[in-house]
């Protein structure tokens, strides 16, 4: 079988495990040698258990796949390939839909003139690295600077005007799968995602000439921003501090948010948040569904129990968005 037959064969199988939760289909698919595929297959069956136990039923899915580079030996195959899906499914009476763009690296090897996968993982996702910074002395500092970007007196206050959060939510929807060309794009985007989410719904820029001070980016030519636009936890902590811009209060469980807020994520639970997104809708049951990058998602659970970078001790913590 020609290497795109056996890709497409394989994520056709992808989406009706989807539907029916029956992963053991994708078993002939896998080498048992292989790399990285167990924890492939984890993430997927607790994408069918999380689904299930919300108590969703699948309705039907769409995909889109596209290889976007290889590399072939004799007896392998490095692939580079994005993958769009999107699932509507059934909650009692509600219908819903989320969708996700995937970039994977798959490694085939020939077994017996067949290929198999060697290993499987997902390319610029979740991401668990807490600074998206460049390494070096400046991302050592940046934690003491993080802390003076709450309780420091600011320069600037720049577009002030309430937080209106269904602009916040249509900009989440209209960009979840493709950057706002007037913003950078980062590698690891999440923050800065979010950042441009609450500058749509109306929350003002605080401007420094630090990167560790207030709330900013300055695009364009030789452009910077600070730490909390585009960092996770230095968000987080401009969140938990309550103060200007954005006036957050926390709050102790998913259900008391509304969307337009945000949810940060410490993947490791080792008090070091490296993951942000917004809500823009509740389900049947009353929990968040939200939006985000670096693993584009739109209408996701919450819980992100489904994420590469999902581990037991993975914490929380939920921030109602007031404004200025």
């Amino acid at each position: 079988m020609d290497w795109r037959q056996f890709i497409r064969s394989y994520f056709d199988n992808v989406q009706k495990a989807w539907l029916d939760g029956e992963y053991q289909r994708l078993l002939p698919y896998y080498s048992n040698q292989g790399q990285g595929t167990k924890s492939e297959w984890e993430r997927m069956r607790r994408e069918h258990l999380q689904l299930v136990g919300r108590g969703g039923q699948a309705q039907s899915v769409q995909g889109r796949l596209i290889p976007l580079c290889w590399m072939e030996t004799e007896q392998s195959m490095d692939i580079l390939l994005s993958w769009s899906g999107k699932r509507h499914y059934g909650m009692g009476e509600h219908s819903l839909s989320e969708a996700s763009r995937f970039v994977h690296r798959i490694r085939l090897q020939k077994e017996a003139a067949n290929w198999r996968i060697d290993s499987h993982t997902e390319w610029d996702g979740d991401s668990k690295v807490p600074f998206d910074a460049s390494k070096g002395e400046e991302e050592e500092g940046a934690s003491s600077m993080v802390e003076d970007a709450v309780s420091q007196p600011l320069l600037v206050v720049h577009g002030a005007g309430g937080y209106n959060p269904w602009n916040a939510v249509a900009y989440a929807e209209r960009y979840w799968n493709s950057p706002n060309p007037a913003y950078p794009h980062f590698t690891d985007d999440c923050t800065n995602f979010i950042s441009q989410c609450l500058y749509a719904g109306g929350i003002p820029m605080l401007f420094s000439k630090e990167k560790g001070r207030g709330w900013w980016i300055r695009t364009g030519k030789g452009g910077e921003w600070s730490y909390s636009w585009s960092v996770a936890h230095a968000l987080y902590l401009m969140l938990k501090s309550g103060a200007a811009p954005m006036r957050a209060v926390t709050k102790s469980s998913p259900d008391q948010l509304e969307p337009g807020d945000i949810i940060c994520y410490d993947f490791d639970g080792d008090g070091r948040f490296q993951h942000n997104t917004i809500v823009v809708a509740k389900d049947a049951n009353n929990m968040p569904l939200v939006n985000a990058h670096t693993t584009d998602s739109s209408m996701r659970y919450w819980a992100y129990e489904d994420s590469t970078a999902y581990t037991p001790n993975m914490r929380y913590a939920f921030f109602h968005i007031r404004g200025v």
